[in-house]
């Protein structure tokens, strides 16, 4: 390694100095050369052209007369006076007159002259001159220009050290030494005063700086510390970022807490290893987001953060431009919002959910209006073709397909809709059927769906959370296969477990349902997180995490136990063990055929739905009752108002514009407090059986009802008035 050079003002202001007299006496010199040489230049080619002019006029009378020997002899006495170097005479009759020799080489330029009388060209002498003397008085003027460099630069370095030395270099020394004093932290000691004015100036500022540098710097360790304690105090993470690299310059004791690194660790982190480093959440994205901070200002955003365990968060980040100690940062206030952010994900899917079951109200509502003119058509035509009729089959077909459709949008409804658990002995077998009727449609055909349903037995469940729960273990299996291609197993059998053979499982008679896949399977790492609400293994935007974590926690509510096998490559297994109750499920009495279900009386129809409208009327029609028909709520009303005896029952949709079924009803009821009413309904989120008792309405009739359930609602609502 070596030394630095050791260096005093004195050198160098001597140094200086002397650079600067070398130039100026170099700059002199070059001025002397110049002119020097200019000098004689001028003189040389002034006498040039003068010896030009004076022979051009002696070499006329030789020319003229054709005397090329005369000629000669007079250039040869310019030569050898030294007046020309070089000489040539051309003459236009006789050629070339005269040539001294080779022409040399010099600096000054070749005269041409022409030689003539009264007005005849006789010739042209060309002459070159020596430039020795130009050259000569160069080499005087550089040897000039060199004394006087060392002439000056002797005297001014003698000078200027003895003259530096003693009235600069000595205060400057003990100044020197009081500065590195005060750097050191010693801030006691004074320099004594100088004679010199403008130094002692500098030695009292100095004097001035330590006493002010020892009383701030009391006041800034005091406002340190405070500082500190406050930094470090908060629950939020604070980074202070360096604004031109992004590198991490300070972090508070939050952040480490938060993210589980030590100080010394986190002054070693990239900005990759704290952020998700995926898109949109990757170190890209977050020094974009510090490029705005620094251009446009600050920026709020949420952050998928990652701790030194490699687990994932939310954070909410604040990024503000800021200056400190002389230099430009970012501070990044970093807030744990995990808590925050599943509470948004748990209301996100409820209102999703809430919306689907909207929806799906919505298209049960027109579906069944369409189904009730299918099913009631084709009930219809199977009365009046008889027994024997030809197209009995196909309309039988018909119905069948009717009914199925009503089934399955029972089962949507079911399936999406809020509504209170209600706890039944439920077959599992038919659960699964409905399940895997639905899902059939979703799942791709390339996904073989194989089953073995033995068991028989009944459990004690909510219909609607034991169709969640198969739906959602189908779906999490044919959603793991890879190309959408494999089997997907569903079994169900009857087990007699002992206790213990299950982990917390109680012994007795469990009902075992298996959902097998094919697909990729999952590591040990993968497989003991799939029951965490969010957690999920599919690709962003193609899932929640909810569903499993859905699946255990209905389990877990119907004191049954789900378990997982899996390995990578090998499929996946879950086995569902639910308790088996010996109870019967309540279910209606089948309806008697509608046949001696025959009536007189006069009922008023309303429906918005002219299909629908006019097919009730032509069952009841069918069974011996006179209807009237209004198409809206207000047209019933106004009917109904006029004449309140004239009706013996009200048959009423429920969903229609302007005026809906309940609010007719208590219209109706306020007038006719004993009115037999019939209320039909394919969705409503405004009523149902038990809300339709609490307003008075006789019977309740789910939309799309056949030709038996209409008379046999009408048959009930009239006998309900006649027994009161």
């Amino acid at each position: 390694m070596k030394r630095p050079v050791r260096r005093t003002t004195s050198s160098d202001l001597t140094l200086l100095l002397s650079v600067i007299t070398t130039v100026i006496a170099t700059v002199i010199g070059l001025v002397y050369y110049v002119y020097s040489s200019q000098a004689v230049t001028r003189e040389l080619t002034a006498a040039a052209r003068q010896t030009a002019d004076e022979l051009s006029r002696i070499l006329v009378q030789p020319l003229y007369n054709y005397d090329q020997d005369a000629a000669a002899g007079i250039a040869g006495i310019y030569l050898a006076s030294g007046r020309a170097g070089w000489i040539r005479i051309t003459a236009p009759d006789m050629g070339e007159v005269f040539e001294s020799g080779a022409r040399f080489e010099t600096t000054l330029p070749v005269l041409q002259k022409t030689v003539a009388r009264d007005g005849l060209d006789l010739g042209v002498v060309e002459l070159a001159f020596d430039d020795a003397p130009i050259s000569a008085a160069r080499r005087r003027a550089v040897w000039t220009t060199l004394v006087s460099v060392v002439v000056l630069l002797a005297i001014y370095m003698l000078a200027l050290r003895l003259i530096l030395r003693r009235i600069l270099i000595a205060p400057l020394s003990r100044l020197g030494s009081r500065l590195a004093e005060i750097s050191g932290g010693s801030y006691e000691g004074r320099l004594d005063p100088v004679p010199q004015e403008d130094l002692n100036e500098i030695v009292l500022a100095v004097n001035r700086m330590a006493a002010e540098i020892d009383k701030r710097t009391g006041i800034l360790q005091e406002n340190e510390r405070n500082y500190r304690t406050v930094y470090d105090s908060g629950n939020d993470a604070i980074f202070i970022h360096d604004a031109d690299d992004g590198a991490i310059v300070d972090v508070n004791q939050a952040m480490l807490e938060m993210y589980g690194y030590s100080r010394k660790e986190i002054m070693a982190v990239d900005v990759d290893a704290l952020c998700m480093n995926e898109p949109p959440y990757s170190s890209a994205e977050a020094r974009g987001y510090m490029e705005k901070a620094l251009v446009e200002g600050p920026q709020v955003f949420t952050w998928r953060a990652r701790r030194r365990d490699g687990t994932l968060f939310w954070v909410e980040v604040a990024l503000k431009k800021a200056r400190i100690s002389e230099m430009d940062v970012i501070l990044a206030n970093v807030r744990d919002i995990s808590d925050r952010m599943e509470l948004e994900e748990e209301l996100a899917q409820a209102r999703k959910m809430e919306a689907i079951g909207t929806l799906a109200g919505g298209i049960a509502h027109d579906f069944n209006n369409i189904l009730t003119s299918i099913l009631g058509h084709s009930q219809l035509a199977l009365l009046k073709v008889g027994e024997r009729g030809e197209l009995r089959e196909d309309l039988r077909q018909v119905e069948r397909a009717a009914r199925r459709a009503r089934e399955l949008v029972q089962q949507i409804l079911t399936f999406s809709r809020k509504q209170k658990q209600v706890r039944e002995a439920v077959s599992l077998k038919a659960l699964v059927f409905e399940a895997l009727q639905l899902l059939r449609a979703t799942i791709p055909a390339t996904v073989e769906i194989q089953t073995a349903l033995e068991s028989e037995a009944r459990v004690r469940a909510d219909p609607a959370q034991m169709l969640q729960l198969i739906m959602n273990l189908c779906a999490n299996g044919y959603q793991a296969m890879p190309d959408g291609r494999g089997i997907l197993t569903v079994s169900l059998r009857d087990r007699q477990m002992a206790g213990g053979e299950v982990v917390d499982l109680k012994g007795g008679h469990y009902a075992v349902l298996e959902v097998r896949d094919t697909g990729e399977g999952m590591d040990e790492k993968t497989r003991a997180k799939i029951f965490e609400p969010y957690f999920s293994t599919k690709e962003k935007g193609k899932g929640t995490g909810l569903g499993l974590s859905t699946v255990y926690g209905i389990v877990e509510s119907h004191q049954g136990r789900i378990i997982v096998e899996s390995r990578p490559g090998a499929g996946t297994t879950f086995r569902v063990f639910l308790p088996v109750t010996d109870e019967t499920r309540k279910s209606e009495p089948p309806l008697s055929p509608a046949v001696g279900l025959r009536g007189d009386k006069r009922v008023l129809v309303v429906d918005d739905e002219d299909d629908v409208r006019l097919l009730i009327q032509q069952v009841l029609e069918h069974g011996g009752y006179q209807v009237d028909c209004a198409g809206s709520g207000i047209e019933a009303w106004q009917i109904f108002r006029d004449d309140p005896g004239a009706w013996d029952l009200l048959i009423t949709d429920q969903t229609m514009p302007e005026m809906t079924g309940v609010e007719l009803v208590r219209l109706v009821l306020e007038v006719r407090p004993e009115m037999p009413i019939v209320l039909c309904t394919g969705y409503s989120s405004m009523v149902d059986g038990e809300r339709a008792r609490e307003l008075g309405i006789s019977v309740y009739l789910q939309k799309p009802p056949c030709v038996d359930e209409l008379l046999h609602a009408v048959r009930a609502a009239l006998n309900r008035e006649q027994a009161t």
